[in-house]
């Protein structure tokens, strides 16, 4: 008997290489797993692999493990970005919700994969009608966390029965986890877009999450920035002589704040950072269950943000009137222009601007088998149209049409992640209502709520400390008539007439040199301090 056990080990020693050999080939030669994990309204600097100060153990895992992609640039808007993110095109290409041509759920069904939605939508149609085999979430923009809204659906049938403990984030991480079970794929390769609302208004979040955070941020949102920018250049995302942006004109100073009103806003952040870190868990359990159902060594995991963080606090005062405080089940507060300024850091303005704060995201890139490149960062600038063609190149698409692919407006970045080289061979444009700008790769000409163009010099000033419109009109003049002729090209239209953002009650002017209208952060009533009290 010992006899046999003995040379029943050194068989399996022999035959281990081999078999070791024929796993990995089965895996390299299988179309990989797609995820994409999409943040709603997340800031630049939020997760700790970027400099926040938010426990993100995971995602801070996963760029370990993975590739920060540190330039990666969104459309400003949810439903601009998840038309670029989901079809590759420019948003007007795509259609303001994907409204033309096909998206790349459709496009990898006929490459046999499983495809699935968990969260938010915020599209035309429904995703059922839309290439996604099943999705579970709600159809607009936004949802209470805690109770759900009308617009939910499990496929097509209205999803009512919310349970007693229901809250968006877990429920979404666990349906996504159920998606990619191996038993529920019948074998086939599966397409996962995890959309989460997290940190999009309302912020809301279990109690004990929050009380972790409360009074950490009393010491106000320039200090916060001001760490975040420290820690950024310990991280090698920020050169320490590259100029930032001056403080804001229309955002008072921290110290000029009543007592009251820091509370209240202590209390603001401390959600949103509870926000984040539970989607953060979320995060975890979904790759911890890749790795349980041995699936991470073929999955590619691209994790980004849908625009900056929201500056806006445009319910406040009727929030108070009703009793209600950020992280109340029924309110609905915003994160308003002091956090969402420290969020972005180091880059200026926020979500619908397309300045670095409203356009910048920080990506991370995970596929311990499907690329080279590990625990290091790539500062090439991209654009969220270039994920769709990363995924074609990667899964070595045979069945996609070639009308498809030629109408993609990306490039992908799949050999940056092997240690190849990225050109793009034109700029990167960006709009939404009054804001627009085109990015080179020298030059960044932006503007904000149709108030003239701004110029800077992307290489030597790419946070936009330096206006040199002025100096050099005749780049302005150039990069104008390019924007313009685009956004004809685009809308096939001889006009360019924008929306207005200035007298729009959800979208106030954002300039932060004498422009845009001034942040008044609301004070906490005697009357509700005793809901979260401070430590």
């Amino acid at each position: 008997m010992k006899y046999k056990t003995k040379n029943s080990l050194k068989m399996l020693f022999v035959l281990m290489p081999m078999l070791l050999c024929v796993t990995s080939d089965f895996a390299q030669t299988k179309k990989p797993n797609i995820i994409f994990i999409l943040a709603d309204d997340l800031g630049y600097s939020d997760v700790g692999a970027y400099g926040g100060e938010i426990h993100t153990p995971n995602l801070d895992k996963m760029a370990e493990e993975g590739v920060k992609l540190t330039n990666m640039h969104n459309a400003s808007m949810c439903i601009l970005s998840r038309s670029s993110l989901l079809t590759g095109k420019w948003w007007p290409k795509a259609g303001k919700g994907i409204t033309n041509g096909e998206n790349i759920a459709q496009q990898l069904k006929k490459e046999g994969y499983h495809t699935g939605l968990v969260g938010k939508w915020h599209l035309n149609g429904e995703p059922n009608d839309k290439g996604f085999d099943y999705f579970f979430g709600y159809l607009s923009g936004f949802s209470n966390y805690f109770k759900g809204s009308p617009d939910y659906r499990s496929n097509r049938v209205p999803f009512k029965n919310f349970p007693a403990d229901y809250y968006s984030t877990d429920y979404f991480t666990d349906r996504a986890i159920d998606f990619i079970n191996p038993a529920n794929n019948k074998g086939k390769p599966f397409f996962l877009y995890l959309s989460f609302q997290s940190p999009h208004n309302p912020l809301q979040a279990p109690k004990e999450d929050i009380m972790k955070y409360r009074g950490s941020y009393l010491k106000g949102w320039q200090a916060v920035r001001e760490a975040r920018l420290k820690r950024q250049i310990q991280l090698g995302i920020v050169d320490a002589g590259t100029p930032v942006p001056a403080y804001p004109l229309n955002l008072p100073s921290w110290d000029s704040l009543t007592p009251r009103q820091k509370d209240l806003e202590d209390l603001r952040m401390s959600v949103y950072a509870a926000m984040v870190e539970r989607m953060d868990k979320g995060i975890g359990r979904l790759l911890g269950a890749l790795k349980k159902n041995r699936q991470a060594g073929n999955t590619f995991v691209v994790f980004l943000s849908d625009n900056g963080t929201d500056s806006f606090s445009v319910v406040d005062k009727v929030m108070l009137k009703r009793g209600l405080l950020p992280g109340d089940v029924a309110s609905n507060y915003q994160p308003g222009t002091g956090w969402a300024y420290a969020a972005v850091t180091p880059y200026r303005l926020y979500k619908i601007s397309q300045n670095g704060g409203g356009i910048t995201t920080g990506a991370i890139a995970w596929g311990p088998g499907i690329f080279k490149q590990s625990g290091t960062s790539i500062n090439n600038a991209l654009h969220i149209v270039d994920v769709v063609p990363t995924v074609l190149d990667m899964v070595n698409a045979e069945n996609i049409t070639t009308s498809f692919k030629d109408s993609l407006s990306g490039k992908s970045f799949y050999g940056l992640l092997n240690g190849g080289k990225f050109n793009r061979k034109g700029p990167m444009y960006f709009q939404y209502r009054d804001n627009r700008a085109i990015r080179t790769n020298s030059w960044d000409l932006v503007e904000v709520d149709e108030d003239g163009w701004e110029l800077y010099d992307i290489k030597r000033d790419p946070y936009e400390a330096d206006d040199l419109s002025g100096k050099y009109p005749e780049v302005v003049k150039s990069l104008s008539a390019n924007w313009l002729n685009w956004w004809k090209t685009e809308n096939h239209t001889n006009k360019y007439v924008p929306e207005s953002t200035k007298h729009d009650y959800n979208y106030k002017p954002q300039g932060d040199r004498g422009s845009g209208a001034l942040y008044i952060p609301s004070a906490m009533p005697d009357s509700l301090s005793h809901k979260y009290p401070l430590k």
